[in-house]
């Protein structure tokens, strides 16, 4: 019975896929993300494995997107784009499309094309009403399409700041935690050095991935509890600055461990396991600091991202 069931709803969608033209170049649109997905599987496996959770936001943006426009479905299917927005669309689509197999060798382009496409899907379907009615929805569902936003913020932020410039302000303030609790410590750009040796800072270890990773978090949980946009940009400001804040004892007690303790004290600390350690610490502290914030704000519900 059930098989049969499900028999039929593939008819069904078979069906409603190929009814029209316009149904027939969406289905053919969509069909191109299977282009795109052994990359998107690639990336978003390998850096799940090191650690990322890019994968967890993704998949929460998405939830976030489809869950408001599957409410409103009734109000889409309202909206019915005009034959110059139809044509924009499937310019949009077929562009997009025929500049796949130049971008194959990059999943950014391809993430890239396939947002476009997927652009050209809504507007040739609903038109720019869309876009200005569910905006927010949009940004939520398209960029949750990119595996790595990590790396692409931290290429935005080595484009557009000094070398090692957060190196350098974490061995600074290494080296002063340090000299707090009577250590000779001194900092030198991006490495503190100890009498009995010396440890260079890392992009790794400055603090900047879990500040991502911390600010990623706060949009999210900001977004599920419907809360304002200051309240949201408030809870990303103090995400990041506890992600900073605790890297700096984290520094201290790598250097610690290195000069004093012998490698494998240091590989535990700078592992996966030291790092749960500190990640368990500071999602404890965001967490009653996020729901303080949260517990001042009025009773009634407000819109996160309407």
């Amino acid at each position: 019975m059930n098989q049969q069931k499900i028999q039929q709803g593939v008819v069904r969608l078979a069906q409603f896929s190929f009814c029209t033209p316009h149904h027939r170049i969406v289905t053919f649109s969509l069909l191109m993300g299977l282009f795109y997905l052994p990359a998107w599987l690639t990336v978003t496996v390998d850096i799940s494995l090191q650690g990322s959770f890019d994968l967890f936001f993704n998949l929460g943006f998405l939830y976030l997107g489809l869950d408001h426009l599957w409410k409103h479905r009734k109000l889409l299917t309202r909206m019915v784009a005009s034959d110059e927005e139809r044509l924009t669309g499937y310019l949009i689509i077929f562009g997009s499309v025929a500049l796949f197999p130049v971008c194959f060798s990059s999943v950014s382009l391809k993430a890239l094309l396939w947002a476009v496409i997927l652009i050209g899907v809504a507007y040739s379907s609903w038109g720019i009403r869309f876009f200005k009615n569910y905006a927010s929805q949009s940004v939520l569902i398209l960029v949750s399409f990119y595996p790595n936003w990590t790396y692409a913020i931290r290429e935005v932020w080595k484009a557009t700041t000094p070398t090692h410039y957060l190196e350098n302000l974490m061995a600074w303030a290494g080296s002063l935690a340090l000299q707090a609790i009577g250590q000779p410590a001194i900092a030198k750009e991006f490495i503190i050095e100890l009498p009995a040796g010396a440890v260079q800072i890392g992009f790794v270890c400055n603090g900047f991935e879990m500040a991502v990773t911390m600010a990623g978090a706060s949009l999210l949980m900001g977004l599920c509890l419907k809360q304002s946009r200051l309240i949201i940009l408030t809870m990303i400001t103090v995400g990041v600055m506890l992600a900073l804040v605790f890297n700096v004892p984290r520094i201290m007690l790598l250097t610690i461990a290195s000069v004093y303790w012998g490698k494998d004290s240091f590989e535990f600390w700078h592992g996966p396991w030291g790092g749960q350690i500190f990640s368990t610490i500071l999602f404890t502290v965001y967490y009653y600091a996020v729901m303080w914030i949260v517990e001042q704000q009025p009773v009634k519900p407000k819109q996160g991202i309407n």
